[in-house]
């Protein structure tokens, strides 16, 4: 069938913003024969498997669509009977990550921003499921690789500056040393001193402190933390691979700051004038990443982009660094992220399978399959983890408990200790993490709080209270 023609220009109308899973009225002049979004002619009371919107019903004055999990700005062009064609957009927020749009935009921004850079911390150069590749279309923000080769030239000529500023010399310290083994200078005279006590054969050594650092250290360590995370958002090509490497490459050169037991690191500073130069390059740098207005260009699929991001977060934080893919014909990923870390056996450490296809026999010739979001494994310990999209305080009995049936079975098959459930908890009214231990106390469930907004070390935090992950083991975006 073929689409429409375009419709004719009109005059610039602000769209309509409404919440996602919603129905929509859209006001006609006449009967309408075909609606349509994209490419897609929608249907009549049908939810095909991308969940595209479909009409619920028509007549002369309206037509009423259903709303699904397809968020973002959705431009519907509506074919009437006399052959005209006219266009109504509306912007759909995703009212489950909040209530109120500009909130949901803004957590819907950072999950976009996050997944090229979670990507390639993973290490794992698949594309991003079908339901998500018009992610980069999003809010398409004018980022070019000359723009940051520019700011990163700039931010380096920045710590040249630094570096070479002049910095108070500390005092000197004594210390003693046997032998005469003195790397910098002898203290003659409490050295005699000492020997007349009869310490011989200490001496005394003047060392030099350490040279103190840049007072702008930690504003260029986030400027620079700024343009890896703009470089990683650009489209995947050797252009941004040569530019991610050559940029993380330069910020291992950078010093690591004084830790905070170091008395230097403690004292408070006034921001010097290269310390404010940073900071106005790192907001140029995170300008460049932000769209010119707050409502999104594009659409896309809310449930699927929120699965996705949810999995891998926790395979990031549970420790999984690399890993390999496929994509099943339901358009979902399947493989396995891993560790650096070796067990004694020398495999790794940890083990993170995505949407794992574990089929087992029963008591007779029947055969089942079940696939559970995550499986992670860690030497004996087992956690299956599902992602739910969804206001899991306010589902009733029955979806209720086809959700505990389901984290059991995966339990059960696992034979995991911890089953998780991730979802938004959007308006924040429910508790972040909520644990219900299982008869005999061998098990328990899991519901757990995951948000774009909350902090990022947030999940690890959780993870380690859950004693699922030591403090040393706490990987952050």
């Amino acid at each position: 069938m073929t689409p429409p023609a375009p419709a004719q220009p009109q005059a610039p109308v602000t769209p309509q913003v409404v919440a996602e899973e919603r129905t929509l009225v859209l006001p006609t002049s006449e009967w309408i024969d075909e609606v349509w979004l994209g490419e897609q002619r929608l249907a009549v009371l049908h939810v095909d498997r991308m969940r595209t919107p479909y009409i619920e019903e028509q007549n002369a004055r309206s037509v009423t669509l259903r709303l699904t999990d397809w968020v973002g700005r959705l431009p519907f062009r509506l074919v009437g009977e006399s052959g005209r064609v006219t266009t109504q957009e509306v912007v759909v927020y995703p009212s489950k990550l909040a209530r109120d749009p500009i909130t949901a935009f803004a957590a819907l921004s950072r999950m976009v921003a996050e997944l090229p850079e979670l990507q390639s911390r993973l290490r794992f150069d698949g594309e991003l499921p079908d339901a998500l590749r018009d992610l980069d279309h999003l809010w398409a923000p004018a980022l070019r690789p000359a723009d940051l080769h520019d700011l990163a030239a700039r931010a380096w000529r920045l710590w040249q500056v630094a570096r070479r500023q002049p910095h108070p010399s500390g005092r000197f310290a004594e210390r003693r040393v046997v032998g005469g083994q003195v790397p910098d200078r002898v203290d003659w005279n409490r050295t005699l001193d000492l020997w007349g006590r009869g310490d011989f054969p200490q001496h005394v050594a003047l060392d030099l402190p350490s040279p103190p650092l840049p007072a702008a250290l930690p504003a260029l360590r986030r400027l620079w933390q700024a343009l890896e995370e703009a470089a990683a958002s650009l489209p995947p090509g050797p252009e941004r691979t040569d530019l991610l490497a050559r940029l993380h490459h330069t910020a291992h050169l950078l010093p690591r700051p004084h830790s905070p037991e170091d008395p230097a690191a403690a004292r408070p500073t006034r921001p010097d004038p290269v310390t404010r130069q940073a900071e106005r390059l790192t907001e140029e740098v995170r300008t460049l990443r932000t769209p010119a207005g707050g409502l999104p260009g594009g659409h896309v699929r809310m449930a699927e982009l929120y699965e996705f991001w949810a999995q891998i977060r926790l395979a990031r934080a549970l420790g999984a660094v690399q890993g390999e893919f496929v994509r099943t014909g339901e358009g979902l990923y399947t493989g396995t992220l891993t560790s650096e870390d070796q067990a004694e056996d020398g495999a790794p450490a940890v083990r993170v399978s995505l949407n794992p296809r574990l089929t087992f026999g029963g008591v007779s010739s029947l055969w089942q399959t079940l696939q559970p979001d995550l499986l992670a494994l860690s030497g004996p310990q087992a956690l299956v983890a599902e992602v739910k999209y969804r206001p899991l305080d306010r589902l009733g009995s029955d979806q209720q408990r086809e959700i505990n049936d389901q984290l059991l079975k995966y339990m059960g098959l696992a034979h995991a200790h911890t089953g998780l459930i991730l979802w938004p908890n959007g308006d924040g009214e429910a508790e972040r993490l909520l644990i219900r231990d299982l008869p005999l106390g061998r098990s328990r469930f899991v519901r757990l709080r995951l948000h774009p907004l909350d902090p990022p070390e947030q999940l690890g935090r959780d993870l380690q209270a859950l004693g699922l992950i030591s403090p040393e083991e706490r990987h952050e975006l």
